[in-house]
């Protein structure tokens, strides 16, 4: 059984029992995660690589995600890819008719990944939606002026926290990657 961060003290024993568990088991576990637990292990975040969030160029990587947001409006994927050198990604969730697509460039910044909102690709993959900016409308108080700041759980698991406008904000969520 894989314990709640905040009811351990050895976050090392923690991530063995969470990698020793089946894809589908860490993403149920990820699911039932309240903010406390993803700010735990936001603040114990290890290193994490963009190579890490990636395949091979042109191959679409599915993240499926969890935010601490209420019901309904808490799951999402993100869809990241590598393109001419440039990764880059959008959000998939139910919502996209009415917030857009959530566009952002993905990036390396020290021991984070950063995924940058304000910093938009100039084309998409076959089959995304068009590039739209962040900026105006519903999409503006979803996704304007944000940075989604990234940090390692386990392999193929990681913790991000909300920036907005350069400040951080108290909202996390979790990503568990989902081969292409």
């Amino acid at each position: 059984m894989v314990p709640l961060p905040t009811l351990t003290d050895d976050l090392a024993a923690f991530r063995a029992a969470l990698t020793s568990r089946p894809l589908q088991e860490r993403v149920n576990y990820m699911h039932g995660l309240p903010k406390r637990e993803m700010r735990r292990l936001w603040n114990e975040g290890l290193p994490l690589s963009l190579a890490e969030l990636v395949a091979g160029e042109g191959e679409i990587v599915r993240h499926e995600g969890q935010n601490d947001l209420p019901p309904f409006f808490d799951r999402f994927e993100k869809h990241v890819v590598l393109r001419a050198g440039q990764v880059q990604g959008i959000n998939v969730q139910k919502f996209a008719f009415a917030t857009g697509p959530g566009h952002f460039s993905v990036r390396q910044d020290g021991d984070e990944v950063w995924f940058d909102y304000t910093s938009l690709p100039t084309s998409v993959p076959e089959g995304w939606p068009g590039v739209v900016g962040n900026e105006g409308g519903i999409s503006g108080l979803v996704y304007g002026h944000m940075i989604d700041r990234v940090r390692k759980v386990i392999d193929g698991m990681v913790v991000g926290k909300v920036w907005k406008r350069g400040k951080p904000e108290e909202h996390y969520f979790m990503l568990a990657r989902r081969e292409p």
